[in-house]
């Protein structure tokens, strides 16, 4: 019945290589495509938490698939109603400090999530913004621009400076 007949894509077994070291390798490659699908894209330690789209700096956290993303500091606290979020952006943190994305489920009542940074990123464009997210994102886009265009100082264009 075509393609899917074969089964799972995996890749070859190396010569030599064996079973264990064959299904870790696999593992390890699954982990990351795991983690590239849900946006777990932060760079790791010692590199620093900043996002490479907008240049703010956010909560890194390592995930269960053993990659790490960036988490949205929110004020007055980082987690929010996960009935807000958009499916596969609610993000839980355990106690030990590893984040897990728990995919479509639908949220228990007054359950609380974390959201990614990239939700809210203002470097990447979202097609249909969700009302909320939309304003964190505008108000993400004056912190970067504040980021690379600070103001200019009063003494140092010229206005308040006495010749001598």
């Amino acid at each position: 019945m075509g393609d899917f007949d074969a089964g799972p894509l995996l890749p070859k077994q190396q010569p030599g290589e064996s079973d264990a070291a064959y299904w870790g390798r696999v593992e390890r490659l699954t982990d990351r495509v795991q983690a590239w699908e849900e946006g777990a894209d932060a760079p790791p330690p010692p590199a620093p938490p900043v996002c490479p789209e907008c240049g703010l700096a956010a909560e890194r956290v390592p995930t269960r698939s053993n990659a790490w993303l960036l988490l949205e500091v929110l004020d007055p606290g980082p987690e929010v109603p996960a009935h807000l979020v958009p499916p596969f952006f609610r993000w839980l943190v355990s106690d030990d400090g590893v984040a897990w994305c728990p995919g479509d489920a639908e949220p228990t009542p007054g359950a609380r999530c974390r959201i990614p940074h990239r939700l809210v990123c203002p470097g990447l464009d979202w097609s249909q913004p969700w009302s909320w997210l939309g304003d964190v994102r505008e108000v993400n886009a004056h912190r970067a621009q504040d980021l690379y265009n600070p103001p200019r100082r009063p003494d140092l264009d010229g206005s308040e400076a006495t010749s001598a």
